[in-house]
């Protein structure tokens, strides 16, 4: 009998036909399901490379742009293929590129930094798909009260690009903080801290290259890679904090003493620490030092009252520092609005905040004059603008006159629900509680006296670790109740 002769099949898994190439590939496009992923993939390549054409035509003349979209196309294609590994290296370089993304800017309100936002949102996206066991619910619950607010402000901003965005950049720390939400509930909260951590390598050495070559701003104050000290600032408050938490994580592990993997973390907090304190310190940010001081008050006397006795010889040396001295001293003189006289930074700010709230009308108190409205109507509001647009400078009046008292009470609530579950896992993990506790806390202290919900750089770090620390606390099981 002749044998039938072997036909390959195009349902098996595992056959394959050494002479028909185009059936082997075929085969080896896989099921439905990955056959629509990858033909989804295909179609935003395409799309992709289109949009880069286009934007060669366009921005052609400027090189720093044009030489940016060879570098975007991987970027794209690691999205789809690795995006942990992706989100990775936008955390661990963000810190370092607002110089780029400055001088990239092709206009006020558009740059390379806005398709950042946008990356970074579809790298959410696409984690939220490919997640195995983590939940995303309790993260969407929390953020979509003050979305719909944001959303609504959009509607009768002044301005509507300027505020699409600025809800771009919210959705984008809705995005970061969902990000952190699943790696913490995947178990790499350990590692997206090393990643944090190590971020600050890159600013700290650009900082004390502009302290010994006097390279800092006009002002005298450290900036480093970021556009402003004051973001400096706040971002290493941050990695002050996610450093410690860090060092109490590897100390609860069970490692040998004595090796280098006992050692290490050691030596990285007692090199970063200093180094992190001193440009804190060099920034001359004064909400930053009165949150670092309230945090060290908080750990001493919690947790080591060595660190009280740390603290103080640390304050006792920055007070030497003229730098220091001007500082605080300014808050002492320029304190009264007169003609031709110059006001000091606070009272200057505190002004600002009392000519807008006296200038809103009782009929905007409800809704506000949506997002980015105090910024353009601050030229008619405030004596001293001179014909200039400013910012609030204090997030809560901004909330306020952009939003009216919907999107506080909106917020209000945002902050509340963290806060509460910051307070359950203090009962559970006391030092891990305090951690988070202490970051809400410091990061409302620096809105008092600034615009910190613009500076994306230091929100994206900001939102992922309390992303990261909101997950740990929705894992606590909820008490029992029962006899």
């Amino acid at each position: 009998m002749t044998p039938t002769p072997h036909i390959p099949l195009l349902t098996s898994d595992h056959s394959q036909s050494p002479d028909n190439p185009f059936l082997n590939a075929i085969q080896s496009v896989g099921n439905p399901r990955q056959i629509a992923i990858k033909f989804f993939a295909l179609l935003a390549l395409l799309a992709f490379g289109g949009v880069v054409g286009a934007y060669g035509v366009r921005f052609g003349e400027h090189a720093i742009l044009l030489l940016a979209a060879p570098l975007i196309i991987p970027l794209g294609v690691l999205l789809f293929i690795q995006p942990r590994l992706l989100f990775y290296l936008l955390i661990a370089s963000r810190c370092a590129l607002d110089p780029i993304l400055e001088s990239a800017r092709f206009s006020s309100s558009f740059g390379l930094g806005a398709l950042l936002n946008l990356l970074l949102i579809a790298c959410a996206g696409v984690l939220c798909i490919q997640r195995t066991k983590a939940s995303i619910q309790q993260s969407i619950v929390l953020w979509v009260a003050p979305l719909l607010v944001m959303m609504l402000g959009v509607s009768y901003a002044p301005e509507l690009i300027p505020a699409l965005k600025r809800l771009v950049a919210f959705v984008s720390y809705f995005a970061v903080f969902t990000i952190g939400f699943i790696l913490a509930s995947e178990e790499q909260l350990k590692r997206l801290l090393k990643v944090i951590v190590l971020s600050s390598l890159v600013p700290l050495g650009v900082g004390f290259y502009q302290i010994t070559t006097g390279g800092m701003a006009s002002t005298g104050r450290l900036a480093a890679t970021f556009t402003h000290p004051n973001i400096y600032a706040f971002y290493c408050l941050l990695v002050v904090i996610t450093l410690v938490y860090l060092q109490r994580m590897h100390a609860r592990t069970q490692v040998p003493t004595g090796t280098a993997q006992s050692m290490g973390p050691t030596i990285a907090m007692w090199l970063l620490l200093p180094c992190l304190l001193l440009s804190i310190v060099m920034t001359q940010t004064r909400s930053a030092w009165a949150a670092l001081i309230l945090l060290g008050l908080v750990y001493g006397i919690l947790f080591s009252k060595r660190t009280l006795f740390g603290m103080l010889a640390v304050l006792v040396l920055a007070a030497l520092l003229p730098a220091v001295q001007e500082r605080i001293m300014d808050l002492f003189s320029g304190n009264e609005v007169v003609q031709y006289a110059k006001l000091n930074s606070f009272a200057w700010r505190q002004y600002i905040w009392e000519s807008g709230l006296n200038w809103m009308s009782p009929s905007r108190y409800l809704l506000g004059y949506g997002i980015g409205g105090f910024f353009y109507h601050s030229v008619d509001f405030f004596p001293l603008s001179g014909g200039n647009y400013f910012g609030a400078h204090n997030v809560f009046v901004e909330r306020l006159f952009d939003g009216g008292l919907v999107a506080i009470a909106v917020f209000s609530i945002f902050f509340a629900v963290q806060f509460h579950h910051a307070r359950k896992l203090l009962k559970q993990d006391q030092f891990t509680g305090l951690v988070y506790f202490c970051l809400m806390l410091s990061y409302l202290v620096l809105n008092f006296s600034d615009n910190v919900i613009d500076y994306l750089a230091y929100n994206w770090y900001y939102w992922v670790v309390a992303g990261a620390m909101y997950a740990h606390a929705r894992q606590i099981p909820p008490a029992n109740t029962n006899p």
